[in-house]
């Protein structure tokens, strides 16, 4: 495929739809060698792979920050209020 804007068929719908569970290696053997050899031959969705593995990265890299034990004691001390007002 020479323009990525375009799909090359119904075959980069269903790797597109897989991509997340592909970066996660959350497929199937079976399933995430069909989305790799689409990736190898489909330029297209290999940019958009490209593009999600960097989306990845940033998100990773923008929650590698820790909440303060307070905030994390008081969250837990609201949640088990709210479970007990409601059981």
């Amino acid at each position: 495929m020479t323009d990525h804007d375009e799909p090359c068929g119904s075959d980069c719908d269903q790797a597109l739809a897989h991509l997340w569970e592909y970066l996660d290696a959350e497929l199937a053997d079976l399933d995430a060698g069909l989305v790799r050899r689409h990736l190898d031959e489909c330029s297209g969705c290999l940019s958009e792979y490209q593009i999600e593995v960097v989306l990845k990265r940033v998100v990773r890299r923008g929650c590698a920050e820790h909440a303060p034990e307070s905030l994390r004691v008081r969250i837990h001390q609201q949640i088990t209020l709210r479970g007990t007002e409601l059981g």
